[in-house]
């Protein structure tokens, strides 16, 4: 961990558990910001930052710069808010309940909600009320569409100018056709069976279980670490909802969330990065296992370089027109995607090159594209 790194971290863990950060003399600011950058949580720093009384606090400019972005992330929720307000309003007079997913739902963890950043707002409705949501959310105010709404579809997306909004009826866009019918009990029991009522700013929404909320905010954070890269916002998600819900967990139902997904490997390979860099206290991580130092290192090398939805390979982005050619670009990315994993988890990029092939050959049989 470079110098800058440790600084870093000692600035998040100081906006996560609300502590003031024990710093050098010098801090690296412009070092510190581009990591926060590229991690996603740079205002989540700027708001610690703002707080620094001694010589460690940031030039002016840098400080300034620090509070348009703070700025900036405030208009952007307030924005969003209204939005969530306007569609919960009308689902619930149609008797429609929406569930919210991350954003907002992690967001009321935080020590200071307005730094958490987020770019949309995240649904979930059950499946046979999902064409009926869909349709009344098109009717508010400047929205239109720019997803696709069909019956094997996933989620619906709608567009409030530069605000989007996902309306799922999967929680877990990312799982294969296999995982679907393992992962629907547990998204039926902490989505609908035991979705929660709380109060947030004088609005009343409903949220998944606490059980529910730990495993998908992992559980989402590790399926972008398989695809477009994951950042310690997510990270910091994980270990947010841990900490706020210590004591209060049903760890059995938890544990049973984690192996019938089968992430239990991947689970205590980030909760020792959740604990030795982000500071999550070792009482709180639930099911910690010793992890190899080089695995531990390689993670932590991967995560760092990749960042927050950042693993966008210029060969993955350009799919080809042509469609055989289509087929063979699929192919290469696959063998792309297996590489990466392999180098952390090679059980876990096994099963994926399984599945993505078992998947492909049902394609074939059936006559899909």
């Amino acid at each position: 961990m470079t110098a800058t790194e440790t600084q870093y971290f000692t600035l998040l863990r100081a906006a996560l558990w609300n502590t003031q950060p024990t710093l050098a003399d010098h801090v690296d600011w412009e070092g510190v910001m581009r990591i926060a950058e590229h991690h996603g949580n740079a205002a989540l720093l700027a708001d610690v930052a703002t707080r620094l009384t001694d010589g460690n606090k940031p030039e002016p400019e840098m400080l300034a710069k620090m509070m348009t972005g703070m700025r900036s992330n405030l208009f952007n929720q307030m924005h969003l808010k209204q939005i969530l307000v306007s569609a919960v309003k009308l689902l619930r007079e149609h008797d429609i309940e929406p569930v919210l997913l991350k954003g907002f739902s992690l967001a009321m963890l935080y020590p200071n909600p307005n730094v958490r950043q987020f770019g949309d707002i995240d649904l979930f409705v059950r499946r046979d009320k999902f064409h009926e949501a869909c349709r009344l959310l098109r009717s508010l105010p400047g929205g239109y569409n720019w997803g696709e709404e069909t019956d094997i579809g996933r989620h619906y997306n709608i567009e409030f100018g530069q605000y989007p909004m996902e309306v799922h009826r999967v929680s877990a866009d990312e799982i294969d056709s296999d995982e679907e019918g393992v992962y629907a009990p547990i998204e039926q029991e902490g989505l609908t069976d035991e979705a929660r009522r709380v109060r947030w700013e004088g609005l009343e929404i409903t949220v998944p279980s606490k059980e529910f909320m730990v495993f998908f905010t992992f559980f989402h954070a590790w399926h972008h670490f398989l695809t477009t890269g994951v950042g310690l916002r997510q990270l910091s998600d994980v270990a947010i909802t841990l900490h706020s819900y210590h004591g209060q967990l049903d760890l059995d139902k938890l544990h049973r969330y984690l192996e019938t997904m089968h992430v239990m490997e991947p689970w205590q390979a980030f909760g020792n990065l959740l604990v030795s860099c982000l500071g999550l206290p070792a009482g709180e991580m639930p099911f910690g296992a010793t992890i190899s130092p080089r695995r531990q290192r390689k993670l932590y090398e991967c995560i760092m370089e990749e960042g927050n939805f950042r693993r966008r390979r210029r060969f993955k982005t350009n799919r080809p027109k042509q469609r055989l050619l289509q087929k063979m670009h699929a192919f290469i990315c696959i063998f792309i995607d297996f590489f990466h994993l392999a180098k952390t988890f090679p059980k876990q990029a096994f099963r994926g090159l399984h599945s993505e092939f078992r998947q492909a050959f049902r394609k074939n049989l059936h006559g899909s594209p």
